[in-house]
């Protein structure tokens, strides 16, 4: 039996919601995907209308059905737009659905229980939504999703991404080779480009000397060693895409040696070499990392603004 992708997105009308589903039509295969369409309304309750019979409250009342009918409208257009863009990327119209119901628990709340349900692969967000009241790094949909989608991927999307280049941030553990397997299940690979990167950070001025032994000494050391155990695991990362039908030579493995930051570094790489996805486990290898996500993939999430930032559980 052949293998079905399902896919959520949120859709609030805004216009990051739709470069969401735009970037999901450009990198998720149309063949074997299937498209949820998710809009949780923030609806006036209908008791509230009720104060319409009375001649006093009937004026006042009048901008703001004004306003509800508009804004319903609103996620209408956005629906069809949306709809629109994944038929124009190949998508069927029997693999694209559309969910649309009043706010119950909560919006990120309603989308986490949709996603729990519903035998989604991954859930697709906008950096920032349609709220005047946004956090100042993410949304706060996307904040709060980020915190507890903890058994699925997130993909996080700020700006206009490119969506065929892909950097993969790789310590070797069980988290990032979980990334190489959700990409290679996912990824539309016609002409997808990735780079495996890994990061050996510096020693640190902290430890210039040890014993009589020069600093520089032990830096070449540490770097070589490092080295020698990640280099087989990116190797082994590249088969499992060449094996997933991307072509070799489209699969790039880099290590960046002595850098302060693994975070900052993964960001320049991805700048400098054009990369609109960076993908990251939720956890890397140290045992000690925050509850809910690791501390360079938290970093990694905040830094990316105008890139697309998959979080692989």
């Amino acid at each position: 039996m052949k293998t079905v992708n399902k896919v959520l997105i949120p859709i609030d009308g805004s216009n990051q919601s739709i470069a969401a589903v735009r970037y999901t039509g450009g990198v998720f295969k149309p063949e074997g995907t299937k498209i949820v369409l998710l809009h949780v309304d923030s609806e006036i309750p209908e008791s509230f209308w009720d104060l319409e019979k009375s001649p006093e409250y009937r004026s006042k009342l009048a901008p703001i059905r004004a306003w509800a009918t508009q804004q319903k409208k609103i996620i209408n257009d956005s629906v069809s737009e949306a709809c629109k863009i994944l038929y124009n990327a190949g998508f069927p119209s029997d693999a694209v659905s559309v969910k649309i119901h009043g706010r119950k628990a909560g919006i990120a709340r309603d989308i986490l229980n949709e996603a729990d349900t519903g035998d989604y692969k991954a859930v697709v967000v906008g950096r920032t939504g349609n709220s005047n009241f946004k956090d100042i790094v993410l949304g706060s949909v996307a904040n709060k999703l980020i915190g507890n989608l903890v058994n699925i991927p997130l993909v996080v999307v700020g700006g206009k991404p490119d969506p065929k280049k892909f950097l993969i941030a790789f310590d070797g553990s069980k988290g990032s080779m979980k990334c190489v397997s959700s990409v290679g299940s996912m990824l539309n690979n016609t002409d997808s480009e990735i780079m495996i990167c890994n990061i050996i950070r510096s020693l640190g001025t902290a430890w210039q000397s040890f014993g009589e032994l020069p600093f520089f000494e032990i830096e070449t050391d540490w770097t070589e060693i490092n080295r020698k155990k990640i280099e087989p695991a990116i190797e082994e990362a590249k088969r499992k895409l060449v094996s997933a039908g991307f072509a070799s030579p489209k699969i790039s493995g880099k290590i960046l040696t002595e850098k302060s930051s693994r975070a900052g570094s993964i960001i320049t790489e991805a700048k400098e070499g054009g990369f609109g996805t960076i993908v990251v486990g939720r956890r890397g290898l140290s045992a000690v990392e925050e509850f809910f996500i690791g501390r360079v993939s938290r970093k990694i999430l905040h830094m990316a603004k105008k890139m697309a930032v998959w979080v692989v559980n």
